[in-house]
């Protein structure tokens, strides 16, 4: 059990603040340049459909490195892990900074997205360490707030940056960025995980995931979160042909419909725990809003009813359910698991983003109009999710 208990003092600011930034830290990494997109390809001679490869190498780096730091920072603790992960994420940003060709800025963007792993995965496991019951709740829910907004706001941070100074620019950002926090953790940040063993070494850390993956609480929470976060990409993914395509919006106005999503997630998981809901209801609320804003964007979009201002209201209605059911359901996923909490962090980070490129790739593979495709998508993760919720 954790050595906090529910009684324990409220997380200082300047700590929790320090763990929402490390968490936020990939996503902006991820999608600061996504104004830059066609200005990066032109210049590095990279191929249109490329694009793409920038953003989602960080998202693979992230994805692949969660296993690896979630596993040693258990054995090892906490801090070293971290600092190395943001080592490589500063030099990495550097390198990326600095490319001058595709291939080269590719890799430097995987590399990134390696050293971000590390914020990602372990604040969680570093607020499991420290806190219990509703302290931790609320920690979680802020944790995945950072997370979730950051999308939505850094490309127009982004876009400001890019105009005045370069697309260069943007990416030297990331690395500054990385090494203000890597000082805050160097100066604020103690070790939180001391029982630990550094014995076993491969077999122990088969072990650690063979517990976690044996558990079916954990399981039911991260699979259904992850359903979740497919849906929220797949939103994400068909923005521009459905407001642009479809609904003839022009750039600013479908740059905005992204802002609004992380709002709606944000205002979701404000609101949630002022319900004074347990977490499990908050989860149940959560799923079924997620299920009744796709259901009807379905049904009036399949009958010719649905019109933009409509679909981006379901849209935000979507978000705004994930953002009720996620951090609970996150939290919980944690709770289930004793003793490793790097490595349940780094499973259920792994999985989110696996689900969630699915998601996203999924609205180009369908063969059907966006206006149906995404809605579709969207109740086949919300049913998903309500599926593995159904016995956590």
């Amino acid at each position: 059990m954790s050595s906090s208990n529910p009684g324990s003092p409220a997380l200082p600011a300047g700590t929790l603040l320090l763990l929402m930034a490390l968490t936020a830290l990939g996503q902006m990494a991820t999608n600061l340049v996504v104004p830059s997109l066609g200005r990066i390809t032109a210049d590095l001679a990279l191929e249109l459909e490329q694009a793409g490869l920038i953003l989602s190498a960080v998202l693979v780096g992230i994805g692949l490195g969660q296993l690896v730091v979630g596993p040693l920072s258990d054995r090892h603790g906490r801090r070293p892990v971290l600092l190395a992960g943001l080592t490589l994420f500063i030099l990495a940003g550097v390198l990326a900074t600095f490319a001058s060709s595709g291939p080269m800025l590719l890799t430097a963007r995987l590399l990134q997205g390696l050293g971000a792993s590390a914020g990602l995965a372990l604040p969680r496991a570093i607020a499991r360490d420290r806190f219990a019951g509703p302290i931790f709740l609320r920690v979680m829910s802020l944790l995945t707030l950072a997370m979730a907004v950051m999308p939505g706001l850094a490309p127009v941070l982004g876009s400001g940056i890019a105009g005045r100074f370069g697309w260069r620019a943007s990416l030297a950002v990331t690395a500054a960025c990385g090494a203000a926090v890597m000082l805050a953790v160097l100066l604020a940040l103690p070790e939180s995980h001391h029982s630990r063993s550094r014995q076993g070494g491969l077999v122990a850390t088969l072990g650690s995931y063979r517990k976690v993956l044996r558990n079916r609480v954990f399981l039911s929470f991260a699979l259904g979160t992850a359903a979740a976060i497919g849906g929220a990409y797949a939103e994400v993914a068909a923005t521009q042909r459905l407001y642009e395509g479809v609904f003839g919006w022009g750039t600013l106005a479908v740059s905005l419909a992204p802002a609004g999503y992380a709002l709606g997630f944000l205002a979701g998981g404000l609101l949630a725990p002022r319900l004074r809901r347990s977490p499990a209801q908050l989860v149940q609320i959560g799923t079924l809003m997620m299920l009744a804003s796709a259901a009807t964007f379905l049904g009036l979009s399949a009958a010719g009813l649905l019109p933009a201002g409509l679909a981006l209201g379901l849209t935000v209605l979507s978000q705004m359910g994930v953002g009720f059911m996620a951090p609970p359901a996150i939290a919980l996923a944690l709770m289930a698991v004793e003793g490793a909490a790097g490595t349940a962090s780094a499973v259920l980070g792994a999985v989110h983003m696996a689900v969630g490129a699915l998601g996203a790739g999924m609205i180009g593979a369908l063969p059907l109009p966006v206006q149906i495709g995404l809605p579709g998508s969207m109740l086949v993760f919300a049913l998903l999710a309500a599926l593995a919720l159904r016995k956590p």
